[in-house]
């Protein structure tokens, strides 16, 4: 799963909020497999989350922010075609 990076920010930067953060995805699929993709974190005390982004390259192809409306955006790119489900929160 070369190639996609998976922020996930807070929103205090004064202190170290987030702990066991996992990222969940295959180590290898075929090209033209689906995937599902996940994020697992813990924030301490009463901290709150900013944002998840994944993106491909530099490319940011998907953002959940809890704060916001629409909470979730999906960004167009060649190759990935996204499916968001709200129940599971799986991408």
């Amino acid at each position: 799963m070369r190639g996609y990076i998976l922020p996930v920010r807070r929103k205090r930067s004064d202190t170290i909020a987030l702990r066991d953060v996992q990222l969940i995805a295959p180590s290898a699929v075929r090209l033209g497999d689906t995937v599902q993709l996940g994020c697992k974190w813990a924030l301490e005390g009463n901290e709150t989350l900013y944002s998840v982004k994944w993106y491909r390259g530099r490319q940011e192809f998907f953002s959940y922010l809890p704060k916001e409306y629409p909470f979730t955006r999906i960004f167009a790119q060649p190759g990935i075609d996204v499916d968001w489900t709200p129940e599971t929160r799986i991408v």
